[in-house]
């Protein structure tokens, strides 16, 4: 009880005409944690039977990171005798996200099962109890789990089971187990067609494998079936070609992609590339000037229009297209980011690496 006993150790102050643990509800709910943390540690030495005050105390110390003293806050708290039963579920469901914070997966599931029945059909401790199985490699358990999930009502937000083996399958990917991962993203794709981004892992395994024409199959899914994602996968369809010699494919995909989504930056910069190094100097200055128009937070196609015009002795154009630039746009350089939290996303995937927000990739 060491955490608790030092809070009770220290001198009593005089209590104020607001109780204290009503003074940290209030700011909570401001969204002040500051004000909270102090007034909720009075609220437990005034009162040491305040159980929700040390819950809620030990759930902010989770949050600023001081995970070890969140976790001996709520073991002591369950080390207490007859708790009722509402309590003391609260209290596992904190002590088991403290857990999984500190990425203790196995004692996380230990943890849940000391709720009740039907707490565990609850859908956040089912969410956890997924992710436990998840982090832990337990792709059976993961997968029922999470089909558990979607039956529930409150399963939106939540993807299908394709795009949660899809999921799966890049977890396994980046552990380097390609046979696993192309197993499953695989199985993804039967399940759920939206799952089409599984085509750039396979294809990069593919092409792991020196597998050039089935890699090229592969991404030329995507180009198919989702033309607005067709960039995850343009650099590499131009290695590809060039390396099996038919690098003159890629002005044909670029202009298949541009006639089905006319406003794809990546496909329209493809194609002004693809006409410069075929000489036609106009044409490929016409459209990059049309990448510019569509490129939204995107600098990718001034910086390709600005780069082409200096190449081809047109200077004095590519230094206005670089004044308007800077005065009408930020400087920082774009990148795909989670719309949850905000944090760059640093390859194509279904959930966010910082916040595990769910991400719609295609």
């Amino acid at each position: 009880m060491g955490f608790l006993r030092g809070l009770r150790r220290r001198p009593k102050r005089r209590k104020t005409e607001e109780n204290s643990y009503q003074l940290g509800i209030d700011a909570l709910i401001a969204g002040n944690r500051d004000a909270a943390m102090k007034h909720l540690a009075d609220a437990v030495r005034e009162d040491p039977r305040n159980l929700d005050g040390y819950v809620k105390l030990g759930n902010l110390l989770r949050e600023r990171g001081q995970i070890r003293q969140a976790i001996q806050v709520h073991r002591e708290l369950l080390v207490k005798r007859k708790l009722p039963a509402p309590v003391k579920n609260e209290i596992v469901k904190s002590l088991a996200l403290d857990l999984a914070q500190a990425e203790n997966w196995q004692e996380v599931l230990a943890t849940l099962k000391q709720l009740s029945r039907g707490e565990r059909t609850d859908p956040k401790v089912l969410a956890l109890t997924r992710d436990a199985y998840e982090a832990m490699g337990d792709v059976e358990h993961a997968i029922t789990t999470h089909r558990e999930i979607l039956k529930g009502e409150e399963a939106k937000g939540e993807p299908s089971i394709g795009v949660y083996r899809a999921h799966l399958a890049l977890l396994a990917y980046k552990k380097g187990d390609k046979v696993r991962a192309r197993a499953e993203f695989r199985a993804a794709l039967k399940d759920d067609a939206s799952a089409a981004v599984s085509y750039l892992y396979l294809g990069d395994i593919a092409s792991a494998e020196e597998d050039n024409e089935r890699a090229i199959a592969y991404w030329m899914k995507i180009i198919t079936e989702k033309p607005a994602v067709a960039h995850f996968v343009f650099d590499r369809l131009e290695k590809a070609y060039f390396d099996v010699g038919d690098y003159g494919r890629m002005m044909g995909i670029y202009e298949e992609v541009v006639a089905k989504a006319p406003s794809n930056v990546h496909a329209i910069s493809g194609l002004a590339r693809m006409l410069e190094r075929k000489g036609n100097i106009d044409e490929a200055v016409r459209m990059a000037y049309e990448a510019v128009k569509h490129e939204g937070q995107s600098l990718a196609g001034h910086r390709q229009l600005i780069e082409l015009l200096n190449r081809n002795g047109r200077q004095d154009e590519a230094a206005r297209v670089a004044e308007s630039l800077l005065t009408e746009r930020a400087s920082d350089p774009w990148a795909p980011y989670c719309p949850s939290c905000g944090k760059t996303l640093r390859e194509p995937g279904w959930r966010c690496p910082s916040c595990r927000a769910w991400i719609h990739a295609c």
